[in-house]
Order: structure tokens, then sequence, then C-alpha cells
């Protein structure tokens, strides 16, 4: 089903106006595609077996559903060659890309059909795009089928030989972009569903970004220098040298900003970047100009303006304008596209929503924003970062403390302060990046050891106080994602409810 619905999106009722998706005939076999689209469309379905059983009052293995729904699928994906897929968040090096592939299917397909002329005038035409967005795949398929054609059908040797040449030196180009990016993704692939510090993968980082140094400073290739820079921010990132990073971030963003088109998704990586370095140093004011910047890039609803409006969450928490915080999560978590995001991206978000619901029953903000949340539910269903100990997990562990804290199950806390004290030895204790995290851990852990009792905990809490004090989150090169409200705060408002 959300293969389905993703094309059903794309392929919108306004799109398709000047496309004859579904027949006008009234035919009862069109009629039924017509229902099963609007039923997409207007998202009343989650999955195959809710969209059978309103159709024929079967589950998904029905026959008629299963020719139904490939029907559908088949005209969608045939209409995406006669629909405009422009929009307006999409800036010109996007545009081109879409048109440059539409019209090179069309040129293979004449090709196929031996109609070498018409589809010569579109090869050559797609060649100027290509130089000019930097599309070194399709320029190198381009070039291949040029030097074929002058090769073996006109027999013009001028241009074979200079088509020949520009092929065998866009394809070098492309092995060191492929390189870059392979290079790039074994990192990135690393942090995906972990947030936990890997210092360990920092020679693997500084290696690769030297293996591609010298391609860098030969070619001025978009994929390139995209992979390549990111590269050289992930020396940094992964041992979280905000400082360093940023500057890598500023060079980034100036080389891109100098290209001749808009050069939206590097311009997007690198600002986001530069958005989370200033986050973690603590400077507000910059952080908050980033993020407007940050969103000339996104569009609504995109996997990268989920992950700008998280920064931008944490930028509202650490800055304590709780109020505009619960707008964006309530604005995101309500979003008909957060369903479809990965399940890291909403787990984030319901983590979000969590400490929300404490601040909420905290007595911190003005009204109620979070409704119907379930703590037990919560726990329950997060499972990608419930493994990542040294990461996401740390919040989740913190939240259900402070929950219980200032709820009626606090006595709960005094059964599990072994586990609890024993996790804090095995994952936080002699972790660099994690001192913040576990000298939290062993104020919440002065709760229930001293029965909840303000005057006695705040009497044994100096030292880990004075510790934290001097500790601040600007300084302790920590996982940017894991201290959603700073623990200094976080501690102040437990005070404030026992």
């Amino acid at each position: 089903m959300k293969d389905l619905l993703e094309i059903a999106q794309i392929v919108t009722p306004r799109k398709l106006r000047a496309v004859e998706l579904f027949s006008t005939s009234g035919e009862k076999a069109d009629s039924m595609i017509q229902q099963l689209y609007d039923l997409l469309q207007q998202e009343s379905v989650a999955d195959d077996d809710s969209a059978a059983e309103q159709l024929y009052g079967k589950d998904k293995s029905h026959s008629g559903y299963q020719k139904l729904r490939g029907t559908l699928k088949s005209r969608l994906l045939n209409s995406l060659f006669l629909i405009d897929l422009k929009r307006s968040g999409y800036k010109d090096r996007q545009n081109a890309y879409f048109e440059a592939y539409r019209e090179w299917a069309a040129a293979k397909i004449l090709l196929g059909k031996q109609a070498h002329t018409a589809a010569l005038s579109i090869m050559l035409k797609l060649l100027k795009i290509s130089r000019k967005f930097e599309f070194t795949e399709l320029l190198i398929d381009l070039l291949h089928t040029l030097r074929v054609y002058y090769g073996t059908i006109e027999g013009d040797p001028k241009k074979y030989k200079a088509y020949n040449e520009e092929y065998k030196a866009t394809q070098q180009r492309w092995i060191e972009e492929s390189l870059a990016e392979e290079l790039y993704l074994s990192l990135s692939v690393e942090f995906v569903n972990e947030k936990a510090t890997k210092r360990e993968l920092q020679k693997q980082a500084v290696e690769s970004y030297l293996s591609v140094k010298p391609a860098l400073g030969k070619y001025d290739s978009y994929q390139l220098h995209l992979c390549g820079r990111l590269l050289e921010v992930s020396q940094f990132t992964v041992v979280n040298d905000y400082e360093q990073a940023l500057e890598v971030c500023e060079r980034a963003i100036q080389f891109f900003e100098a290209k001749p088109y808009s050069a939206t998704v590097p311009l997007q990586v690198f600002s986001y970047q530069r958005l989370v370095c200033y986050l973690q140093l603590q400077q507000p004011e910059p952080a908050f100009e980033a993020a407007v910047h940050c969103k000339n890039y996104v569009t609504e609803g995109d996997f990268n303006w989920f992950k700008v409006q998280e920064v931008l969450t944490l930028l509202n928490m650490h800055s304590q304008n709780y109020e505009a915080a619960a707008e964006v999560i309530t604005n995101v978590t309500a979003h008909r596209n957060l369903g479809r995001q990965p399940q890291n991206v909403q787990e984030s978000w319901r983590i979000a929503e969590a400490y929300l619901y404490f601040l909420q029953e905290a007595g911190v903000l003005s009204r109620e924003w979070v409704r119907d949340f379930r703590p037990a539910r919560f726990f329950n269903e997060i499972e990608v970062f419930s493994k990542d100990k040294k990461g996401m997990n740390i919040p989740i562990l913190f939240l259900e403390i402070l929950l219980k804290t200032i709820s009626k199950d606090r006595m709960e806390l005094v059964d599990r302060v072994e586990a609890l004290d024993k996790y804090r030895s095995r994952y936080l204790k002699n972790q660099a990046e994690l001192r913040r995290s576990e000298l939290f851990m062993r104020l919440l852990l002065l709760l229930p050891k001293n029965a909840f009792d303000k005057a006695v905990v705040m009497e044994k809490a100096g030292e880990e106080l004075q510790q934290l004090n001097n500790l601040p989150l600007e300084l302790a090169r920590q996982p940017f994602e894991i201290e959603i409200i700073p623990y200094e705060v976080l501690w102040e408002v437990l005070l404030a409810r026992l």
C-alpha cells in the first residue's frame, strides 16, 4: 500500500487534468479504479486489507482487488511521463533533472525504434543540459550513445573522436564521484538508527577524506564536492567537534552558492549541518538565522523538512521557548507525511512529543498541548532507539524517570535503582561524550535513593551539579540529539515538583 500512496501523492488530481487516467465511458472497472484512487488521495485507507474490505468486502488476497491495484499502479506510473512534475519547492537543477530524464527515456525509445534523427536532436539538447547542471551519469550515457552512433551509423571520425575523448574524461570523473559517495555512505550508515558517538570511526573518516582530497582539487563536480565535503565535515561530526565542523560547512556553502545554478540539495545539507553546529555551540541568535536559511531549501513534508523541524524544536527547547517548541511539535506530529518517514524519524518526533508531555504535566506550559498521551504505550512502542544504548535510549530512559518522579508511580523507581545504576555504569561511565548524561543520571538516582525528600536531595546534589555546570553543553561534544532539554533546566523543573 505504501507504494500506491506515494505515487498517488505525486500524481494528484490537479496534475491529472490533462491526462486521461480514467475512462469516461462509465465502465465498472474504471469506476472501481477511480474509487481506489479517491481512497488513496483522501488517505481513507491505511493498508491493502482495508482498501480491499471497502471495495470488495474481502481481504487483500482477493483476485479482483489485486487486479484492480495492479491496473491503477500501472496507469499512475504511465502518467508520470505526461504530467508536470514541477512544483513550487523545486529549484532549477531539480526541474532540469526531471525534464532531462524524461526526455532521455523518450530518446531511448526512439533509438530502439530506429528513429535516429529524432533521437539525435533530443540527445544533443540533453548534452548541453547535462554539462551545465553536472548530471555526470546521464552525461556518460549520452556520450556513450553518441560515440556509438557516430562510430557505427553516421561514420563521422571527427565527432566520434570528440565524444569518445569526452566520454573517457567524464568516466574518470564519475569514478571519483562514485568513490566519494561510497566512502561517505559507509560512514553515514552507522548513524541512521544509532546516534551514539563512535570515536573509532574518526580514523576512517579522516582516511576517507584524504583519499578524495586530490580529486576535490582537480574537479569542480557537484556530486564529488557534495560527498567529498561531507566526508570533510564527518572528520569532526563523528566526534562531535562542532567548531571545526562549522568552518567546513561555511566553506561548502560558499562553494555551492557560487554554482551557476541553484544547488539546492547541498545547500540544504550544509545549512542543516551549520544549524546543528550553532545549536550545540549554544549560539541561539545565529542558530535561528540558520534555521530560516534552511527553510529556503526544503519543501514541507519532505524528509529534510522533518529533520530541520527537529533541530528547530531542540533550539526552542534549549532557549526555553517552550510554547514555540510545542507549536512546532504539534504541527509536525499532525502532518500527513510523518507516517511515511523512516521509523527513526517517527520515533524522534514521538520522543519530542513525550518531553512536551512532561513539561505539560510539570506545569511549565501555559496550556494543554498534548492529549491522549499514554506513557506505557510510548515506552513499549519505541523499537529503533531503545537499542541505541549510548545514544537515543538515554533521553528515553531519563523521560521514564522524570515522568514517574512527578506522578503517583514514583515508588516504582525505588525498585529500579539498582538496574538504573548498572545502566549508568555500563553505558555512561567513562564515556567522555556522555559525561553530562552520566552526571544527570547520578542526580536523578538521588531522588529514589533519598525517598524523594527535596531537602536531602538538594544537600547531596551539590557535587554533581557543580560538575554539570563546569561542563556546559557547548563544551561537552555529545551527540546533539540526546539532550532535548538542558539537564540543568530539567533538574530545576523536577525540584519544583518535589
